[in-house]
């Protein structure tokens, strides 16, 4: 009887042994799925063009505090130009601007409405044109709307009345 108590004994502790030596089973790792989601197709608008805007212009006229203070007479040339891919530049009597416009297909009171700017400009300091300059740029990024008369005379206003008329160049 102690020879069967020892074999189970041995037995019982063999199994044990070998119980401890597997090791786990390794489960496989998933692979994760990447599904292609298409992006939604964002169709922009047609960019809206007038050909009688595109070109050169000088200003002749600006008319500032609501179109009260008109001033016809510049020390240096104050230029825009527009191009049919929505830009525009030009120089604004001592540094030089650009920026972008667009143009909404719509007329209100006083023309057509555009949006200009925003515009950036080289920092030179004039002594004879900067407050004129500043003037300038300030009308020409509040102007919302245009008109062109004979196609030579292109008038922007803004909102408080004050304008820009040029003369095509």
């Amino acid at each position: 009887m102690k020879i069967l108590v020892v074999v189970f004994l041995i037995c019982v502790t063999g199994g044990l042994l070998a119980a401890g030596c597997t090791a786990p089973v390794a489960q496989p790792t998933p692979v994760p799925t990447t599904v292609a989601t298409p992006l939604p197709t964002v169709t922009a608008p047609p960019r809206v063009t007038d050909p009688e805007l595109t070109g050169s212009w000088t200003l002749g006229e600006m008319g500032s505090q609501g179109g009260q203070a008109v001033i016809n007479v510049f020390p240096a040339p104050i230029t825009i130009t527009f191009t049919s891919l929505g830009t525009v530049s030009g120089s604004g009597g001592c540094n030089n601007y650009n920026g972008g416009y667009t143009l909404t297909g719509e007329s209100g009171p006083f023309g057509k409405q555009i949006n200009i700017g925003p515009l950036a400009s080289t920092q030179m300091y004039c002594a004879g044109t900067s407050n004129l300059e500043s003037t300038y740029l300030q009308i020409l990024q509040a102007a919302n709307s245009y008109s062109i008369d004979n196609n030579t005379i292109l008038s922007l206003r803004a909102p408080s009345g004050s304008t820009l008329v040029f003369q095509r160049t």
